[in-house]
């Protein structure tokens, strides 16, 4: 049987970086999409699982960058097993209707939370075809959820929640065409975890990345798909 391969992108810190040391312990062998922001984590892992590990420069905003690592990827490999679209940026996240809101922002973070996965999986759809396990995997939020926003009578987080509500609607469209070529698709809210969306490591947030890494990765390749898309990182249906 051949190695399995899985696409991570976002995979500097973090959850992504999580989630690539999580498959590399799996036997995967591991494409990282690299923003730059921090080489640290993936120098460690690469001093560890050498060639199995293929780091692959990447901004997900911009399509130059996103063809030119799918090339990258195509050379090492005849398949995709697992795409894990991760990558995301927060944004604003103080501006009510009242305030002054940087739309410019908003379109930034919409590029590359929105239309970034969109970028990523359609350059290596063709790959994730001919896949062994044929698994896409989106990384959303709870702020991508209209009940969630009604629900906490939400009045801020203009720019990322309808970002990952796009995301959201995205992963519905593709999930439809990616079923008739046999692909799963997932779309995850990972929970409040101690990562660096803010810039800085969130200390007061309740969940590390290495389990949520590890519970989304379960919920993916242990257990049967449980039959719908939105969920939690245990696999449980979250609300729309």
């Amino acid at each position: 049987m051949s190695e399995q391969t899985a696409y991570v992108t976002g995979a500097d810190r973090g959850l992504g970086l999580a989630l690539t040391e999580a498959l590399l312990l799996r036997g995967f062998r591991v494409f990282a999409g690299e923003y730059g922001l921090d080489a640290s984590g993936l120098d460690t892992l690469a001093e560890t699982y050498g060639e199995r590990l293929h780091r692959l420069p990447l901004d997900v905003a911009c399509d130059r960058s996103v063809l030119r690592a799918a090339d990258k990827l195509r050379e090492h490999c005849q398949q995709l097993d697992l795409l894990i679209n991760n990558a995301a940026i927060l944004g604003d996240f103080t501006g009510g209707i009242t305030d002054p809101l940087d739309f410019t922002l908003m379109q930034e973070v919409y590029n590359v939370n929105s239309l970034g996965p969109l970028r990523v999986a359609q350059s290596v759809f063709g790959h994730l075809t001919r896949g062994s396990l044929k698994k896409l995997v989106n990384i959303s939020s709870e702020a991508g959820s209209m009940e969630q926003s009604r629900r906490t009578n939400r009045k801020l987080r203009y720019g990322y929640c309808m970002s990952k509500a796009a995301l959201n609607v995205q992963t519905v469209i593709l999930a439809n065409h990616a079923a008739e070529h046999g692909i799963e698709s997932y779309l995850f809210d990972p929970g409040w975890m101690r990562s660096f969306m803010h810039g800085t490591k969130n200390l007061n947030a309740t969940q590390s990345t290495d389990e949520t890494a590890e519970k989304i990765l379960a919920t993916v390749l242990d257990r049967p798909h449980p039959g719908y898309l939105y969920m939690t990182r245990d696999g449980h249906r979250y609300d729309w």
